[in-house]
Order: C-alpha cells, then sequence, then structure tokens
C-alpha cells in the first residue's frame, strides 16, 4: 500500500521543512543529468508528460451501531457482512474515504436494537472497514464520545482513534487536543499527495480544546490556515464537514457560508456528511462541494430517503478534480448497501439534481 501519513496541524511546516533538507542533501541538487549524457538530454525530443489517474471513493455515514450492530450479531457477528456486496467496488479505489458518526470501542458497552442517541459499537468493528479498503475515515462527528450503557468519558472516541490507525486506517478530524484535530491526515497516490481535513459542526460539547481531546470544530475563520498547512504537505486539499440540517435535500446557509470559505481557501475538494439524506451538489469557483452522501451503514429505515446513500467517485487527473460520479445505494435489512436498481437509482440522483439546480448562485 502506498504510504499515508497523519500531521498534527502545528508540525506541518516542520515536515516539509525536514523532507526538503533531506533531497537536498543527497544529492546536492534535485535532479541531476549525468555528464556524459548531457547533450543527448538536450537535444532528444521532449516526451510529454503523462498525468496520473487516481480515482478516489467517499461513502455516506458509517454507524454499525444500535440495530444494525444487532443484525450483524444475529448473522454471526461478522463484522464485513455490511461491506460484502460491495467489496471490490470500494477496495478498487485508489484512496476509499468514510464517516464514522459513531464509536468503535470496548470502552463501554452498546446497546442493541433499542431506541437510543448513544450510537456505540464494539472495537471489532473496524475489521469491516479494514475490508471494505477504506483508507481516510472522518471521525469528526457528533457520536465521537458516546459509551453505550456505561459512562466512560473521552476513552471511546481516543480508543476508535487508536483502532483505526492500527488497522492501518487514518482517522481525521480528531485528537488529543485542538491542534491535532485541525491537523491533515495526507495520503500518497500515484506520486501525488492528498491532505484530508475534517470537522464537526453539530456537538459543540465534543470539540478538542487547546489542551483536551476531541474533534476540529468546524470555523470559517481558521479554515484558511488549515488549508495552507495542509497544501505545504500536500498537493491536493479535501475538506470533510459533518454538517448541515438532519433530513433535508438543501444545504443550510452556515454550510454554503463555510464552502464558499473553504473555495476561497484554495480548497480542491469538499464532501459532506451527517443529514441522513443525499444532498445537493454545487461547484464553487473551481471547488465540487457535495453537501452530503446520506446513509451508508445505518439502520434508519423509518424512511425511503434514510434507506438511500450515495457513493461519490471523484477522477483527479495530477492534482486536479477532472470528473464526479454518483452511484447510489440502497440499505438493505438495516445494515446492508448494495448499488441501487436503474430506476430508483434514477429517482434518486433526480432529487438530487433538482436539489442542486435550486440552489441560487
Amino acid at each position: 500500500m502506498a504510504p499515508h501519513v497523519r500531521f498534527p496541524l502545528v508540525a506541518a511546516a516542520l515536515v516539509l521543512a525536514v523532507g526538503a533538507a533531506g533531497c537536498s542533501s543527497a544529492s546536492g541538487a534535485r535532479t541531476a543529468v549525468p555528464a556524459a549524457s548531457a547533450t543527448a538530454a538536450a537535444t532528444a525530443t521532449a516526451t510529454p508528460t503523462v498525468e496520473p489517474v487516481t480515482h478516489l471513493l467517499f461513502t455516506g455515514d458509517l454507524i454499525p451501531a444500535r440495530c444494525t450492530l444487532a443484525k450483524i450479531r444475529e448473522l454471526g457477528g461478522d463484522f464485513t457482512l455490511p461491506f460484502q456486496p460491495l467489496h471490490d467496488l470500494l477496495a478498487a479505489a485508489d484512496i476509499t474515504i468514510g464517516t464514522l458518526d459513531a464509536t468503535a470501542s470496548d470502552a463501554g458497552m452498546p446497546y442493541g436494537c433499542v431506541a437510543t442517541f448513544s450510537l456505540m459499537a464494539p472495537a471489532a468493528a473496524v475489521q469491516g472497514f479494514a475490508y471494505a479498503g477504506y483508507d481516510v475515515i472522518s471521525h469528526a462527528a457528533n457520536h465521537i464520545k458516546d459509551c453505550g450503557t456505561a459512562a466512560c468519558g473521552d476513552r471511546a472516541m481516543l480508543e476508535t482513534d487508536a483502532n483505526l490507525s492500527a488497522a492501518g486506517i487514518l482517522p481525521v478530524g480528531v485528537g488529543r487536543n485542538l491542534a491535532e484535530a485541525r491537523g491533515p491526515a495526507v495520503v500518497r497516490r500515484n506520486g501525488v499527495a492528498f491532505a484530508f481535513l475534517a470537522y464537526d459542526d453539530i456537538a459543540d460539547y465534543d470539540h478538542a480544546g487547546a489542551d483536551s481531546p476531541g474533534s476540529a470544530p468546524l470555523d470559517p475563520d481558521t479554515i484558511a490556515a488549515d488549508v495552507a498547512a495542509a497544501r505545504r504537505v500536500a498537493d491536493v486539499v479535501i475538506i470533510v464537514p459533518h454538517w448541515g440540517i438532519e433530513y433535508t435535500l438543501g444545504p443550510s446557509e452556515r454550510q454554503r457560508a463555510f464552502a464558499r470559505a473553504a473555495a476561497a481557501a484554495g480548497a480542491d475538494l469538499v464532501v459532506g456528511n451527517h443529514s441522513h439524506w443525499v444532498q445537493a451538489h454545487e461547484r464553487i469557483g473551481g471547488t465540487f462541494v457535495a453537501y452530503a452522501l446520506g446513509n451508508f451503514v445505518f439502520d434508519q429505515d423509518w424512511s425511503l430517503e434514510t434507506q438511500q446513500g450515495a457513493l461519490l467517485d471523484v477522477t483527479f487527473t495530477g492534482a486536479r478534480v477532472t470528473g464526479t460520479r454518483y452511484l447510489p445505494v440502497h440499505i438493505y435489512g438495516q445494515y446492508q448497501p448494495r448499488l441501487a436498481d436503474p430506476a430508483e437509482a434514477a429517482r434518486i440522483l433526480g432529487r438530487v439534481e433538482a436539489a442542486s439546480a435550486a440552489l441560487a448562485p
């Protein structure tokens, strides 16, 4: 697997400086042409540079808790079950990204299929994410410290972070302090470095402080600094916000205002979640914004829209977004997403495109 790394915000510039020094000290020059071939190199016909093509695949909310957890346990406790129908599609992407709106830790005791807003899964749930091929998971959400039936303070969030890391998945948007939570996760593919920043705008009570763990708050006043820091260690900067109003097709004005701030700061792509419905999209200058992708693994079967979601396939040519494609899904049995049939897919896309067309410039 190509290398990936997570940088605290305060260390970004330092990491870049160390890397640059290492390159220059090895040979004294960025690229040296051997003396014997200098003439041939100067006279040879230039070969056009072919930019690499990289596919990123984003999913909606991951919540292997409550009735989803009960169903998985009923079927034998295999946490790969939700992802089996779409495994090949998820694993084929160069980088696969999701949002975990729950905890995956043994610090507490998860509820079963009961009415609760405490969304906790056992640590073993991470096995499913690893099987699916996730590379980056945003944990900046509003259920990051849920402990089920027991009180566990910050442990559930910190252990979830550690469990993802141990499985080779980069968590982003949370940390032991605010600087760490605001720092980017960086994945390198095909010679291009992709930085991910994640923020929560729902649960301010779980936001990190200068010396306390939690999520990075969505803040239009700091996004420019965060994007600039990420840009120093990456070619592409992607924002993954947890925002908006549940069960709505259109973004709120606050979502759009932050999207504009992110675009002005130079973010290349913004892909959000939280609404449990697939929301509208728009382009702000050169930045594509997908406001939400709906549910992906969750138990909300009380409405059609909450049983539907979408994958977002984004094509990069070099460091530029050159294509976006929605792949609608339907969640079956409160736990397992599959590609929607053509008729349902057309209805989902129709709703999204209508909501997108209705956005005022």
